[in-house]
């Protein structure tokens, strides 16, 4: 029996800048993750899929609706520290931080990276209005 390999990965959504995307790809490749950038007609997908992990199959046919304008990172299996490099990466370099971004867990690998964009727009909506809450206090 063959056990599945699990790569590291970073899936990029969004990053419509190319410089800004090659400055991603490139850190996360020498930190020995693989960055896969999704296509617009990819967005339908389960993350799983998007992932190429077992038992997630790819939808047919592509997305044709409209795709989100904000960025998002799904990041899956990051070896220890490289998380907390990638972040520090942004500050260092100066790039303007993501404000959606996810670890891929074992609830949101059956969502599609839309139903993903979503869940983390609600969620950085409540912790904008908790933050402005607090500095109005």
């Amino acid at each position: 029996m063959t056990e599945a390999r699990i790569t590291p990965t970073v899936l990029l959504c969004g990053f419509r800048d190319p410089v800004r995307r090659k400055r991603i790809c490139d850190w996360l490749t020498r930190a020995g993750v693989r960055p896969k950038e999704l296509a617009p007609t990819e967005l339908h997908q389960p993350i799983g899929a998007l992932l190429g992990l077992p038992g997630f199959s790819a939808l047919l046919g592509p997305w044709l609706g409209p795709a989100p304008e904000e960025e998002m990172l799904v990041m899956f299996a990051l070896p220890g520290g490289v998380l907390d490099r990638f972040l520090r990466f942004f500050r260092e370099e100066g790039l303007a931080p993501v404000a959606l971004k996810a670890m891929a867990t074992p609830t949101n690998v059956s969502w599609s990276a839309l139903q993903l964009f979503e869940a983390l727009r609600e969620e950085h909506a409540q912790f904008q209005a908790m933050r402005e809450k607090r500095e109005k206090a």
